[in-house]
């Protein structure tokens, strides 16, 4: 993650300029994009260039360090690294989350430290996005069964979800019926719930998995039900789970 920082000078006094502007020559991986006279200035630069590092002086005219970060927090938020010959800003710029401080005069040993600290921090920035990126696509729900291939007689038939009609346990196996014939497929009933689209198949029982768009009717039979399925078909549904059946199909 070598990535090069894009780096903005913002301070009112041009020989402070130009010892950042210098220093920045010696080191990898940080390129200067701007530099800033005065507050406004540097908040149009901070929304133009998007920097990650912004060394950024305290005591300006009108505006002063403080308020270029106020000003510019909602529209992007760099590391900061104060410049100021003041030290009694400190506790306050860390408050707004600036990663160092230095007073002036700095030494350049001092100045590449919190380089190093402005990478570091960008290394870990960049780090937790990935986690995160990581993280979301592991919780994203997976997509639904579109296609299913079943092995038969040395070929491998690919056979369309929206095809099936109803799907039928048989020991270690399922019988998969569409309207031209039926395939037998060796996979479990509850690992085929889990992958079919819940929006059009459901688990009548623990033997029968239909798709609701070929539903023609349910009727009482005993103590649960029948459904029956546009080929003629009747499929048993229990008691429990008719209320859900009908939730679906309206």
């Amino acid at each position: 993650m070598n990535e090069t920082l894009k780096a903005i000078v913002v301070d009112d006094e041009q020989y402070a300029r130009s010892v950042i502007r210098h220093l920045l020559l010696e080191e990898q991986n940080v390129q200067l994009v701007a530099e800033c006279s005065n507050g406004f200035d540097a908040i149009e630069q901070i929304k133009i260039h998007q920097p990650q590092l912004v060394f950024l002086d305290v005591q300006m005219p009108e505006i002063d360090g403080f308020e270029v970060i106020n000003q510019t927090r909602h529209a992007w938020v760099p590391f900061y690294i104060f410049t100021t010959a003041y030290d009694q800003y400190a506790l306050k710029a860390f408050e707004v989350n600036a990663i160092d401080y230095l007073l002036k005069p700095f030494s350049d040993a001092r100045f590449f430290q919190a380089i190093k600290k402005a990478k570091e921090q960008t290394y870990h920035q960049q780090l937790q996005k990935l986690v995160d990126l990581v993280q979301h696509v592991h919780q994203s729900p997976q997509p639904y069964l579109q296609r299913i291939s079943i092995k038969s007689a040395g070929r491998i038939y690919f056979l369309q979800t929206n095809e099936i009609q109803w799907i039928e346990a048989a020991d270690q196996y399922v019988e998969i019926h569409t309207a031209e014939k039926t395939h037998l497929l060796r996979e479990t009933m509850n690992h085929l719930e889990q992958a079919l689209d819940p929006q059009q198949f459901f688990r009548t029982h623990r033997s029968f998995i239909i798709n609701i768009n070929c539903v023609l009717e349910i009727k009482a039979h005993k103590n649960d039900y029948l459904i029956l399925l546009k080929d003629q078909t009747l499929v048993k549904l229990t008691r429990k789970r008719k209320e859900a059946l009908q939730a679906l199909l309206n």
